[in-house]
């Protein structure tokens, strides 16, 4: 009998096992289910924990369990096998069959499968023992006849000269000889015919039983010429029957693994399981019926198999014999037929054609049935039964026997058939000792190190077909061209036949291209056979021609290929016999998949053995996930692939293996190259041939060779470190590029280099598929580039439209270039690193974030300076922080970053080289630009700028101009008054000057105005008095009014002084209009210990501080408190070093060192986030409240107190300042903080991360505010949750007794599903004990009772996650919301993803926002249901479309971020434009004036004259496409031409580029004139029309006539253009839809979604002209299937139907 049968669980498919005693591993047994099914412990275990339904898998009944029960079975053993009982009689079974383990398992030696090669090898040669070495081997030297194995042949055998041409064969086989076995060493002379053998002279003429005296004999040499007859034609029927068995074998081995296989699933293990599954219903009293029926099965499978095994052996014993009658055969030699036997070969091989070799089986015995009886109570045995009980055996057949029974004779293999090479376990014969024998046969090596290549004579890549034409141009490989070899992956030579799969990779070679869809490919590591077999056809030319009659479709001959001189195997596609004497032939080549039209006298008949085999080598690919962008391919797009692949190797990757139009299997595949990896699929889609569906990653290439890399992380600059540079490119002030001075002979040395090494004119290392971060060589001479032609890049930026976005590492320049201008960069232009470094410069911010264009215009006036470079901040974010000087004038020494300042265009902030010791009045002294003012002219430096790269100076984009984040703004101040840590008065240093000027007007305007004014003076009135200590005319605001007397405070001073009211006078506006000097501050984030006063100590302690460093720096952190604005004061502290170290400085926080004197505590409420000090409104920055607003007393805060006097720094100017008076000055108590709370609150949310998100909004109030939240939040909200559910998982006994107040921040329980949240407490009930809950990170309210809140406030670093909005431009329909409606808003919004616009200013805390959810704008739908109305009673709000300047905000449509001429669509709605991001376009804004009102104002000259203009278009039927929207009321048509006029557009595209240099400049404007026009992105030409001008601005806007964009550029850049140049008409018709108007009731932006949907890239599309009377056209655009393109938005009524 078989193995133990193994017990597996119907569920999981895993054994039933038990647990050893010395094993920790838990058993998993089988358990019942209610029907008596059994399933797994684990399986039950698992569906019980995750609460899921119970189900049988074998009679698929739901097993009923109570919920309570199943709540506890997870915590009992004995209740789970209470519900569940233990399968005894299957436990029991699994225990006999532990206690029968054998201990020491056998290895198994029945080998399934017959050694076939070592039959061949045991019978092909002998193995004998080296006469040197005494190893075993199987060769032996020709001439000498000594065995000797290869190594001692080659080393000692041949270095004899007498034995140099020796030659080592094989041992001789076992070959039967001419000796008689009765009678040894007699000869076989004679041939008994009686007897039908050989036989000797003693047999003849000797008596006795063997003898054949008397019978009929002839002589052996008379017969042998017979035998020999019979045997060379019965010599292919032995070889035919030998490859018979070989296959037999291989089936025999492949039918035994399947039966010893248990895991296979097999009718036997199919019908065991079933067996087990139903006797699982009984108990023990039917164990022996079980083992009854599983025997019979288990002994019909042995009967099966011993069958099996006994063909086997028959098999094997066959193959040995037939090998040995075969090589005896087929060694015969006519010369020797007398020392040879030849009766008894002819004797075997009439016996071998007789052997049984086909494999039968009765497919009726092999049925086999279980018969259930379900009525198992009233008969146990009738149960189960088993029906078909006879038995199933192999039996081996012969052709003979085959043709008796009528059977279909299979087709012998055309080779011997191997069987499979089986993976063993190493671990069964790690003990065998094998002999070592040396492989001197020569074997297929494991590994391809070297693929041959070959190509045609013309050095052409591939055999093109026409897309009209069947016929190749040129065929891809020819083989008699020897080129050198090239290195290829290794692939196992196993893998070069096996058949494609998913996933599977290949090495290839591209022999033919239809066209993308239908391309034909070869296994690389079948080229060696490709060779061979055409070396083969060398010479078919003497083959027999084949008749007319006996062409015909389907047949294989072999064509002439003239492309290649080579025959080629072809197979007939179709005859065409209209001409009866000359018929053509269509043939297709099956080895290289081109296709031929040619006559019969060209094709030749093949040999029978070629004509299968080797299988066709041509494999029909197509490009997985690319279709046409034009809706069908054309033959560009071929020679587009031909110049990729260009004669090498690719990889070929399948996506999917399907049926071709022929039958043929067809692969769905990427192919890449392999030299460097570029996807064809991805090249077509960047050169804008094709689309990719569906984004799918780029497949991984095996052994890829890694790409090129360039080192820019430069670490040579160190901190402090004195550097002499040029300046290379300068973006802004805070992204500019420099160059090391002892670099600049290595940059030049380098540009040389590359100009010799690359060409334009050569394509050798163009780059089709550009990659982000790749490192190439970029042609910058026509980009505005002096200097070197060719320079290192860096792609940064794909936009599209085969353009590449690069930055110059060696120069720091960002350009915008065609793909063209690319080449792969050479290994050794890859060793020098970037020679450009990234700087800022260190300690200067522009006041508005943002630099002027004429701070970038006074940086570069620097670029070919040699400049002093001092490095002020290490490498940080890739940039370097730095001081720069210009030492070319040693006199007149210019600090760059002193200069920005000094020309306002920029204020500095900490301390760093250039403003350590710099005379503080010298910092700011005119509002004039510095580029209008005379320099001095510097020392000349010689610089070599013939091969300086260097970019001409372009209009720096908005986001260029943007500042660098450099940490916290410190801003230097003088101290006017102290008070204490809550009340200080400070002055800006950078304002000084400003106010210096403003008091010496202040001083003359009052001088000359002597008369005196009557004014009834009011407190807090603005006014002028003189100083009673200083005598100067000072600003102030009255504070008290006493008869003749009134109290004044100096707003710009910080002191309070009593005056008469006679020396009152009356301020003018130009002195009122400019803020206050001083400053009310208070320290952030500290608090008194005790109380609301600052103790003596604490005060004491801040003034020593403030007294002991010369310069102290404040940082705005957080929102004003009243008229306060919150501070952390900074002092630069510098730590004297020893005598042998340096001094250290560093930046001091005073509020830290007050906190860590323990003088004050940390106040939580100030505290804010990052992003919250990152997020503050740029205003308030750069200390815009210096205008006073409100209520003054607020404002100044300042009272006589009788303190210490305290006195003002005297290095002030004394005209600037009076000392405070020590009667008069006191410091007023802060009304405002009537408690002190340190947490009284949650923080108050972060504002939102941009205008628009994706929010998830939670709850909605009576007051119709939504609470929502950004879906980035979501995972902070799973954080809070779960750290609450932490800390508070315990109840707290004392809760219930705890004390609550309004307001008051908690941790709350929600009722719902019992966990905590943040919350705030409304109301509070003491006869209740409980709280009304306003949960703040989700805005709902609930009841919670004292004992589910919680005092501890824990994550209160966290802000408050929700943000409270509400829908703007609405209010109800009624005063208020009512229930219904709220019900409405909450189902439709309520937690699901929403688009979100804020759409105006915050008021208080709410935000007013536009809501959108799917395609629905909820403001606009409550409206159209009548649940609310426009607050300015409009019914919809209606947007006009109207062309604006780049200044003003705009909407930009950019499809696929193109990097051609952008598509423009302008909308003079600006409060309601929308940056709704779509799959396909992104909308940008602009800002500026209405370019209507520009034209307005300048008197637009639009002259009508004779001008030039292009040819129309005059077809009214063709083919386009829509890639551009400008307008919802006109479409522009990108006409599609055929290959040959598309050819011509590209021919007058490249010749503008050339002759655009010497186009004339523009002659007269006249609105549609024909033009030539620069786009400012590529910098490239195209055809344009003029639009309108604007002479003030000197602008001109154009349409690029070829494309359909609109711009708005300089008059520099547009030119004259040629008269040929118009003779085509443009590429793009502006049409507009024939019988339909747009429904004026959409918004702009909507139609815009909808045309972008419906129109953009969708096409092709079939216009047709319909009136043609009108400027603008009207058209009809069908698609392929005559439908309308539109009719669907004519049934959502975008479309209105009109005559």
């Amino acid at each position: 009998m078989d193995a133990k049968i193994r017990k597996i669980c119907p569920s999981c498919s895993q054994c039933y096992f038990l647990k050893a005693l010395d094993s920790k591993t838990k058993s998993n047994i089988p358990l019942f289910l209610s029907c008596g099914h059994t399933m797994c412990e684990k399986c039950i275990c698992n569906i019980v924990k995750f609460a899921e339904p119970i189900e049988c898998k074998v009679c698929h009944q739901d097993m009923q369990v109570d919920t309570n029960t199943l709540a506890l079975l997870m915590q009992n053993k004995i209740s789970l096998y209470s519900i569940f009982p233990v399968n005894v009689f299957l436990v029991g079974e699994l225990t006999m069959q532990t206690i029968e383990d054998r201990k020491e398992q056998t290895v198994k030696t029945d080998e399934c499968y017959i050694d076939v090669k070592k039959i061949l090898q045991n019978d092909n040669s002998t193995q004998g023992e080296c006469v040197e070495c005494h190893s075993p081997t199987f060769k032996m030297c020709e001439q000498c006849g000594i065995i000797v194995c290869n190594n001692c042949f080659n080393k000692s055998h041949k270095n004899f000269v007498i034995f140099k041409n020796h030659v080592l064969c094989n041992i001789g086989g076992n070959v039967q000889k001419n000796n008689c076995k009765l009678h040894q060493e007699k000869q076989l002379d004679y041939y008994c015919k009686n007897c039908s053998k050989s036989i000797c002279m003693d047999c003849f003429m000797v008596g006795g039983e063997k003898s054949c005296k008397n019978h009929d004999v002839e002589a052996i040499q008379e017969v042998n010429e017979q035998f020999l007859t019979e045997l060379t034609y019965i010599g292919p029927k032995v070889d035919e029957v030998f490859k018979r068995l070989s296959k037999t074998a291989v089936e025999i081995g492949h039918l035994l693994t399947k039966i010893d296989d248990d895991s296979n699933s097999t009718k036997y293990t199919t019908l065991i399981n079933s067996i087990e599954q139903l006797f699982s219903k009984l108990s023990s009293i039917i164990q022996n019926k079980k083992y009854e029926v599983t025997n019979k099965v288990l002994q019909l499978k042995l009967i099966e198999k011993d069958s099996l095994k006994k063909a086997k052996q028959d098999i094997s014993d066959a193959l040995k014999r037939a090998n040995s009658t075969l090589n005896a055969i087929n060694s015969l030699d006519p010369n020797k037929l007398k020392e040879i036997n030849m009766a008894a070969i002819l004797e075997d091989a009439k016996q071998i054609t007789k052997i049984p070799w086909y494999l039968h089986r009765d497919e009726s015995e092999i049925s086999l049935n279980l018969n259930v009886n379900e009525d198992i109570f009233s008969s146990i045995d009738n149960y189960l039964q088993l029906e078909g009980m006879e038995t199933s055996k192999y039996k081996l057949l012969t052709t003979e026997e085959l043709s008796e029974n009528n059977e279909i004779i299979p087709e012998a293999p055309t080779s011997l058939v191997y069987p499979p090479e089986i993976t063993r376990d190493v671990r069964q014969f790690s003990n065998q000792k094998q002999p070592k024998i040396e492989k001197d046969n020569p074997k297929t090596a494991t590994l391809l190190t070297k693929v041959p290549k070959y190509r045609s004579k013309s050095g052409s890549c591939t055999s093109l077909n026409s897309i009209k034409s069947d016929s190749s141009i040129k065929s891809y490989q020819s083989y008699e061209q020897k080129l050198k070899e090239e290195s290829t992956i290794s692939f196992p030579d196993s893998q070069l036949t096996q058949p494609f799969y998913e996933g599977s990779q290949e090495l290839i070679y591209v022999s033919h291209i239809v066209d993308p869809h239908r391309l034909f490919v070869q296994r690389a590591g079948l080229q060696p056979r490709v060779e061979e077999l055409l070396r083969e056809f060398r010479s078919a030319g003497a083959l027999p021609r084949p008749s007319h009659a006996h062409v015909a479709e389907g047949k294989v001959y072999l064509v002439f290929n003239k492309a290649d001189n080579l025959w080629q195997r072809c197979r007939v596609v179709s005859v065409d016999r209209r001409d009866v004497n000359k018929p053509l032939v269509h043939v297709f080549c099956i080895d290289f998949g081109s296709t031929e039209v040619v006559t019969v006298d060209k094709l030749r008949l093949i040999p029978p053995a070629r004509v299968a085999f080797p299988p066709p080598f041509a494999i029909c690919c197509s490009l997985a996930n690319c279709e046409p962008i034009n809706g069908s391919w054309t033959s560009d797009d071929s020679f587009f692939i031909q110049n990729i692949i260009d004669n090498k190797q690719a990889v070929l990757h399948v996506r999917r293996v399907r049926a071709g139009p022929d039958g043929a299997p067809c692969l769905d595949a990427d192919v890449s190259t392999l030299e460097h990896g570029e996807s064809l699929a991805h090249a077509l889609a960047f050169h804008g041939r094709a689309r990719l569906p569906d984004k799918l990653p780029y497949p991984k290439i095996m052994g890829i060779t890694e790409k090129p890399k360039l080192f820019i992380n430069n670490k040579d600059f160190q901190k402090n470190a004195v550097e002499e540079v040029y300046i290379t490119h300068v973006v802004s002030p805070d992204n500019f590029y420099v160059r090391k001075r002892h670099l600049q002979s290595v940059f030049e040395k380098l540009c040389e280099d590359l100009e010799q090494e690359y060409s334009l004119s050569v394509n050798s290392g163009s780059i089709y598929l550009p990659e982000k971060d790749m490192v190439c060589v970029a042609h910058v001479e026509r980009c505005g580039v002096r200097g070197g032609a060719w320079a290192r890049a860096l792609v940064r930026e794909l936009p599209g439209r085969r353009r590449v976005r690069v930055l110059l590492p060696d120069v720091g320049a960002t350009l915008l270039l065609h793909w063209s201008a690319l080449r792969r960069i050479l290994p050794k232009f890859t060793v020098l690193r970037a020679l450009a470094t990234e700087c800022h410069l260190a300690g200067v911010t522009p006041l508005n974030k943002k630099w002027s264009p004429a701070s970038v215009a006074l940086l570069q006036k620097f670029e070919e300076r040699l400049l002093e470079l001092h490095v002020e901040e290490s490498r940080n974010r890739n940039s370097l922080g730095v001081t720069l000087y210009d030492k070319c004038d040693e006199e007149n020494v210019i600090c760059i970053n002193t200069q920005m300042i000094k020309n306002k265009f920029a204020v500095t902030f900490g301390l760093y080289m250039f403003n350590k010791n710099a005379e503080i009045d010298e910092l700011v002294f005119t509002n004039k630009c510095p580029l209008d003012e005379p320099k001095p002219k510097p020392k000349h430096v010689e610089i070599d700028t013939g091969t300086t790269l260097k970019v001409q100076p372009i209009k720096p984009n908005e986001e260029d101009l943007d500042a660098k984040d450099k940490g916290p703004l410190r801003l230097e101040v003088k101290i006017l008054n102290y008070q204490s840590p809550s009340l200080i008065y400070v002055s800006l240093v950078h304002q000084q000057k400003i106010f210096t000027e403003l008091f010496d007007n202040i001083q003359k305007y009052y001088a000359k105005k002597k008369t005196q004014e009557t004014k009834d003076w009011k407190i807090e009135d603005r006014c002028c008095t003189i100083c009673n200590q200083s005598q100067t005319w000072r600003r102030a605001a009255i504070l008290e009014i006493n008869d003749a007397t009134a109290k004044v405070f100096y707003s710009d001073f910080a002191c309070v002084e009593t005056v008469p009211v006679s020396s009152l006078r009356e301020m003018p506006q130009e002195f009122a209009s400019i803020g206050d000097a001083a400053v009310m501050c208070h320290l952030c984030g500290v608090v008194p210990a005790v109380g609301e006063e600052w103790p003596s100590l604490t005060k004491e302690y801040l003034k020593e501080l403030l007294d002991a460093y010369k310069r102290v720096f404040i940082t705005k952190l957080g929102k004003f408190k009243g008229k306060s604005m919150p501070v952390e004061l900074w002092v630069y502290h510098t730590i004297q070093g020893g005598a042998l170290e340096a001094n250290t400085s560093e930046w001091r926080c005073l509020n830290k060192k007050i906190i860590d004197q323990g003088l004050g505590i940390p106040d939580k409420t100030e505290e804010l986030s990052h992003s919250d000090k990152t997020s503050l409104n740029a205003a308030e920055d750069v200390l815009s409240f210096l205008n006073i607003t409100g209520s003054v007393r607020d404002w100044i805060q300042i009272e006589p107190m009788p303190l210490k006097p305290l006195k003002i720094n005297p290095e002030s100017d004394s005209n600037s300042s009076t000392p405070i008076d020590n009667d008069a000055l006191k410091m007023e108590t802060d009304n405002h903080n009537s408690n002190t709370v340190f947490i009284s609150d949650w923080l108050p949310p972060e504002p939102l991360p941009s205008n628009e998100i994706t929010a998830m909004p939670t709850y909605i109030d009576n007051d119709g505010i939504i609470y929502l939240h950004d879906i980035s939040q979501q995972d902070t909200l799973d954080l809070i949750r779960k750290a609450l559910d932490v800390r508070f998982k315990n109840p707290d006994p004392k809760a219930k007794y705890v004390k609550w107040t309004v307001g008051e921040p908690c941790i709350a329980l929600f009722f719902l599903d019992n966990r905590f949240y943040r919350g705030r407490v409304l109301e509070v009930n003491e006869e209740a004990s409980s709280c009304l809950i306003h949960y703040v990170d989700y805005g709902n309210e609930e009841v919670c009772s004292f004992k589910n809140l919680r005092k501890s406030i824990v994550l209160y670093q966290i802000p408050i996650q929700a943000h409270k909005c509400v829908l703007n431009r609405i209010r109800p329909a009624g005063k208020r919301w009512d229930r219904q409606s709220l019900d409405y808003i909450h189902k439709s919004i309520v937690e699901k993803q929403c688009y979100v616009k804020v759409s105006g200013e915050p008021i208080g805390d709410l935000i007013p926002i536009e809501l959108k959810y799917d395609k629905l704008w909820i403001n606009d739908h409550l409206v159209d249901f009548e649940m609310a109305v426009y607050t300015d009673g409009s019914k919809a709000v209606v947007r006009k479309f109207a062309p604006q300047l780049k200044e003003n905000k705009k909407l930009e449509i950019s499809i696929e971020t193109d990097s051609g001429p952008d598509y423009i669509v302008e909308d003079d709605d600006v409060g309601n434009e929308s940056t709704d991001s779509q799959s396909s376009a992104h909308l940008n804004s602009l800002e500026g004036k209405d370019w209507n009102t520009i034209i307005a104002e300048d008197d637009i000259k639009s002259i009508n004259g004779n001008f030039m203009t292009y040819s129309p278009y005059t077809q009214t039927e063709f083919t386009c496409n829509i890639a551009v929207l400008n307008d919802v009321n006109k479409l522009e048509l990108g006409v599609i031409h055929d290959d040959e006029t598309t050819r011509a557009y590209d021919e007058m595209f490249e010749e503008l580029q050339n002759e655009s240099s010497k186009m004339l400049a523009l002659n007269g404007i006249f609105e549609n004139k024909a033009c030539l026009a620069l786009f400012p992105e590529d910098g490239q030409w195209y055809r344009a029309i003029i639009l309108q001008y604007s002479e003030a601005k000197n602008r001109i806007k154009v349409k690029y006539v070829d494309y359909g964009n609109i711009e708005i550029i300089s008059l520099a850049d547009v030119r004259e253009i040629s008269k040929k140049y118009t003779k085509l008409p443009p590429l793009t018709v502006t049409v507009s839809l024939h019988g339909v108007k747009i429904n004026p009731d959409f918004e702009n932006k909507i139609l815009f979604e909808k045309f972008i949907d419906t129109f953009l890239d969708k096409g092709p599309f079939e216009a047709k002209m319909i009136d043609t009377t009108d400027v603008i056209p009207t058209v009809e655009l069908r698609n392929e299937a005559g439908q309308l393109v539109y009719e669907k938005l004519i049934q959502e009524n975008v479309f209105l139907k009109c005559d």
